[in-house]
Parts: structure tokens; C-alpha cells; sequence
């Protein structure tokens, strides 16, 4: 009897231990998350000890491709010179040593100078190399300006609107392949004529920009002045010169003594009116006389 019951004792506690288990909360499944590996442990440990920039990314990490930036530099510089002929030789030596090119040369006279206008464009990395040697022993500019302007969203558009409208043509180029009718053939070419026609413009747009980009542009004035006097003009503007201060110091001279003139005209005019009168006295007597 005693044997039976131990034997049931032992069924009884060998069920309980085999049967179902309590259902485990979710903060004891989150106790028991997994450890990660080694080699995981190392990573996340490499990507805390990254520097962390102001806005907040992480060096190294996953991001979209940086577009470098774009600048078109242009300026403008005027001086005067002694001798054209000497500046406009150092210009062109610095030319050819930057690998650049002119494409405006002019000369004109104007009043009294003569003045020379070159359109330079060098090389975007050697222009202030250019600037220091095309401009060498200047030290007084009428001008000097350089703007360097960021055309780098511009340059980002033209360059995706071009990619677009080139995709955009090789799904009508696939389409035409696949028309069956003689007006699916004609609409297909009529919308790859007008697409072809906005890429190439896109295209000249994007040339043209990228070619800017490449070789910033100097405008060059310098000018040399002329005499243009002749010396006996120039004797004779003297001349007239000195006579109008001596008209104008006599007028001052003349304002000055006003009293006096008027007193000398004044006595002039009795003298006159005296004299006349004794001429008129005498020939009246002498006319009596010459009654009796």
C-alpha cells in the first residue's frame, strides 16, 4: 500500500514539471532578446566612436553621393599704362603659359587716350595665377572686380533634365520597335522629333555651362593717354585766358572807384556845356558888333 502511494507521488510531480507553461509577458521576452555576435559588437562599437558633424550624420555612414560644387568666376579689371605695346605682350605671354585664350581684342581711341579691350578666359584653376602675371607692376587700378558665383544647382538640374528627357527617348525608341500601325508609327516619331529636339537644346545649355564652369572669364581694359594739344592753340587759349582775368579785374576795378567816374563825367559834361555857351556868348557879341 505504502509502495502504491509512493508511486503515485512521483506520477503526480513528474506531470507537473512536464506540463504547460505559463505564458511569458513581453517585458520578460524583451529581458531575453539575444546578445548580438562578436563581429556585430565590434561594428556597432566602430560606428559610436565616429565623429558626429553639427547636423548630425555620422561620417562614412550610408547617405546620397555629394554633388561637388560648381562655380562660373568672372572679373573685370582697367589701368592705365605707360606702354601698350609692352602690357599687351606680358598679357599674351600669360596666356599662353596659363593655356588660355582670347577671344575679344579691340582697340579704340577715345578723347584722349587709346584704349585696349581683351576678353580672356583661362582656366578656372590658374586664374589668379593669370590675374598676379597678366597684371605685373600695376599698382593702381581704375577697376577691379572678381565674382565667383555657385552655379551648382543649375548645373545639377540640366544635368537630371537631360538624363530624363535621354530616358524618356529610349522608351519611344523601344515603343516604335513595337508599333503595329502606320499612326502609331507617325505619333511615336512626331513625340521622338520633339524630344530629341528639347535634349539637344538641353544639351548646348549643359556645354555651355560646364564650359563656363571650366574657364573663368577677365575682361582687360587698359588705356594709354595722348597729348593731343597744338602749341600755338595752346598759346593762343592762354592768351584769351589772361585777357578775360584782366577784363574782370578791370570791371572789379572799375565797380570799386565808381564815385570818381561818375564825378570825372560829370565834369567833363560841365566843361563841355560851359564852353559851349561861351562859344554861343562870343559869336553873339561879335554879331553885334558887326551891326553897328
Amino acid at each position: 500500500m505504502k509502495r502504491l502511494f509512493s508511486i503515485s507521488i512521483i506520477v503526480l510531480a513528474i506531470a507537473g514539471c512536464s506540463g504547460p507553461k505559463q505564458e511569458e509577458s513581453p517585458e520578460a521576452s524583451l529581458m531575453k532578446v539575444q546578445a548580438p555576435p562578436d563581429d556585430q559588437n565590434k561594428t556597432m562599437g566602430a560606428i559610436d566612436a565616429m565623429p558626429v558633424r553639427e547636423d548630425g550624420e555620422t561620417p562614412g555612414a550610408a547617405s546620397g553621393p555629394v554633388t561637388e560644387k560648381k562655380f562660373i568666376k568672372t572679373g573685370r579689371i582697367e589701368f592705365e599704362t605707360g606702354d601698350a605695346e609692352a602690357t599687351r605682350k606680358t598679357i599674351m605671354a600669360s596666356v599662353r603659359a596659363s593655356k588660355a585664350y582670347v577671344s575679344r581684342d579691340e582697340e579704340e581711341r577715345r578723347g584722349d587716350a587709346v584704349s585696349y579691350t581683351m576678353v580672356v578666359h583661362v582656366p578656372a584653376a590658374r586664374f589668379e595665377t593669370f590675374l598676379a602675371s597678366a597684371t605685373a607692376g600695376v599698382t593702381d587700378f581704375r577697376e577691379k572686380s572678381i565674382s565667383n558665383e555657385d552655379v551648382t544647382a543649375q548645373y545639377v538640374d540640366t544635368e537630371s533634365r537631360l538624363k530624363t528627357k535621354k530616358d524618356i527617348e529610349n522608351r519611344y525608341r523601344a515603343l516604335l520597335v513595337k508599333a503595329n500601325t502606320v499612326k502609331e508609327i507617325l505619333e511615336i516619331e512626331r513625340e521622338l522629333g520633339e524630344i530629341r529636339t528639347d535634349i539637344e537644346a538641353t544639351e548646348a545649355q549643359f556645354r555651355q555651362l560646364k564650359g563656363d564652369i571650366k574657364y573663368s572669364t577677365l575682361h582687360i581694359v587698359f588705356y594709354k593717354p595722348i597729348d593731343t594739344t597744338n602749341p600755338f592753340l595752346t598759346e593762343l587759349a592762354g592768351a584769351f585766358k589772361s585777357g578775360v582775368g584782366n577784363l574782370r579785374a578791370f570791371a572789379v576795378t572799375l565797380v570799386a572807384v565808381w564815385p570818381f567816374v561818375l564825378l570825372a563825367i560829370g565834369t567833363v559834361m560841365t566843361v563841355k556845356w560851359w564852353r559851349k555857351r561861351r562859344k554861343a556868348a562870343l559869336k553873339k557879341e561879335k554879331a553885334e558888333l558887326s551891326s553897328e
